[in-house]
């Protein structure tokens, strides 16, 4: 089966699996406020994670690798916001049927995923062959960490540094991030 039957495929479980969640959600109201929160404050981290992504998507276009926002700590914002709100269904439904879609769709997820990398690969070659090797898949925290490295100087990276202070390409940086 070619790639793009099978994203098409499991696209159509993805968009059943919400539809069901939503119907699981109605139904069977939740009974622990506490998680409730909890759920609204996981979906709305992943819807965060989703309309930056499609700012940033509608602002750099597609045709090049988009390795700046969000894209430049996790390479899948939209699916990871997806996956988030997903799991925010857990705590918002507090039932089984909406845990089992959950499942469904963050695997589905996943997959889909695994499968634009391939893709990207294919269509972009080498380059994006490094920015993954830049740029995290979906861990966000790792995403954080490895842009500021890339940002802030540091020793490995300047001709001369001392004193805080770093040297790089006859520029001077200063601790409080001023030039000199």
């Amino acid at each position: 089966m070619k790639r793009e039957t099978k994203d098409n495929i499991l696209m159509i479980l993805l968009g059943i699996t919400f539809f069901l969640n939503t119907i699981a959600l109605s139904l069977f109201p939740p009974t622990i406020e506490e998680l409730v929160v909890i759920g609204y404050t996981i979906l709305a981290i992943g819807a965060l994670f989703y309309v930056l992504s499609v700012f940033t998507l509608r602002r750099k276009g597609v045709s090049d690798i988009v390795d700046s926002g969000i894209y430049g700590i996790v390479r899948h914002p939209m699916y990871l916001g997806a996956m988030l709100m997903f799991f925010s269904h857990i705590f918002l439904g507090q039932n089984w049927l909406g845990a089992i879609g959950t499942i469904v769709a963050i695997v589905c997820c996943y997959l889909i995923i695994l499968s634009g990398d391939q893709r990207n690969i294919e269509k972009f070659g080498d380059d994006y062959k490094r920015y993954m090797e830049k740029v995290p898949r979906m861990n966000f925290v790792a995403g954080i960490i490895r842009l500021l490295r890339r940002r802030l100087p540091t020793h490995h990276n300047c001709a001369n540094f001392s004193n805080g202070t770093c040297t790089l390409n006859d520029v001077t940086v200063n601790p409080n991030g001023t030039e000199s």
